[in-house]
């Protein structure tokens, strides 16, 4: 009876233990688990103070860069080239020869014309005198009446002569090129000794200035006027802004596209280059507009909102309209059809937001 009655005590005392040692183990993990559990997840985000600035509205097209001046050059004819004196890519300055071609025929035909310039001019003499002027010594004829003179020189060929004889050195002239402004040689491909290849011998670009031509909406017609600043950027190195100047809007619009070309000018920093592609920024600035980051504005529902940092640490969902935009910026209003407020000198979140729900705890990074 003694064993029966012990045996049930030391169960009893092995299950107590058990349960206590079970139970020690647990604690640390419920505790955990609990502390998560009343963890609220703070979202670290990036803020800026809601002011009212100017703001540049932005209208963005596509544009080609073409040497502002430019001169193709071509020989009167296909004769063989005797002198080059530059490549592609050589500096010249106005009034340089840049080749020459072959000049013996040319300058055969200048002797000629000279020669018959000589005939004329005694023929015209003769004739003067047989006027009955015989006292006016050779090429000294101002004593005659000019009626006489006209006729002596159609009779002579004197007219004739001196035309043909300008022509002829005209021509030889033309045997040179030479360069009719200052730039650099580009598209030559005849090579000294060849003939000329195609029409055109090369062509002159003077770089220091460029003209882009880009289009517009005919409804952006009012966002464009002659002497406004513009902004002009390589596919190269987009982020990289050179100024320019509107010269020129074409007063006629495109049947086909309903298109409008406008020209604007700027300087060459160095590293353009004529037919270079671009885009163009024309800028307007309007005064007064509520400016956010685009980073700070989302879609959600096929709407557009943000998130302002309310004083007890919370993203607050906002409803707003943007007015307009630029390349990096929003001009907005609080969407009041969705009761929507926004203020100047709300704090707005430009990052982080991109998971952020309504009423979402919120930590400001910066």
């Amino acid at each position: 009876m003694k064993i029966k009655t012990i045996i049930p005590i030391y169960v009893s005392l092995f299950i107590f233990f058990a349960c206590t040692q079970n139970t020690k183990k647990e604690e640390p993990e419920d505790l955990d688990l609990a502390k998560k559990e009343q963890e609220v997840e703070r979202n670290p985000v990036d803020t800026i103070v809601l002011r009212k600035k100017t703001f540049n509205s932005q209208l963005v097209s596509n544009g080609k860069l073409k040497a502002y001046k430019k001169a193709t050059l071509r020989f009167p004819s296909t004769n063989i080239v005797t002198e080059l004196h530059v490549k592609n890519g050589t500096y010249v300055s106005k009034g340089q020869i840049i080749a020459s071609i072959d000049k013996s025929e040319a300058e055969s035909n200048v002797e000629t014309a000279k020669d018959n310039m000589k005939r004329a001019e005694l023929d015209l003499h003769d004739f003067i005198l047989g006027q009955g002027y015989s006292s006016i010594p050779k090429g000294n004829y101002t004593d005659v009446p000019e009626a006489t003179m006209e006729i002596a020189r159609m009779r002579s060929g004197y007219n004739t002569a001196r035309l043909a004889l300008k022509n002829a050195e005209k021509n030889l002239r033309k045997c040179d090129l030479i360069a009719p402004i200052d730039g650099k040689i580009a598209n030559l491909t005849t090579k000294l000794y060849e003939y000329p290849e195609g029409t055109d011998f090369c062509t002159i670009l003077n770089d220091q200035q460029f003209e882009v031509t880009f289009p517009i909406l005919e409804s952006e017609i009012n966002q464009v006027r002659e002497g406004q600043k513009v902004k002009v950027a390589t596919f190269i190195e987009p982020d990289i802004r050179y100024n320019g100047t509107i010269s020129e809007i074409n007063p006629t619009i495109d049947p086909v596209k309903g298109q409008i070309q406008v020209k604007a000018l700027l300087t060459n920093p160095g590293n353009l280059i004529d037919g270079m592609n671009v885009k163009v920024y024309v800028e307007n600035e309007i005064p007064n507009m509520l400016i956010v980051p685009k980073t700070a504005v989302l879609i959600r529902d096929n709407l557009e909102v943000l998130f302002r940092y309310g004083e007890d640490g919370r993203a607050m969902w906002t409803y707003v309209n943007v007015v307009m935009s630029n390349s990096d910026s929003y001009v907005v209003r609080a969407n009041t059809d969705r009761g929507a407020e926004l203020n100047e000198g709300d704090i707005i979140i430009v990052k982080g937001n991109l998971t952020l729900a309504n009423d979402s705890k919120v930590e400001i990074v910066k």
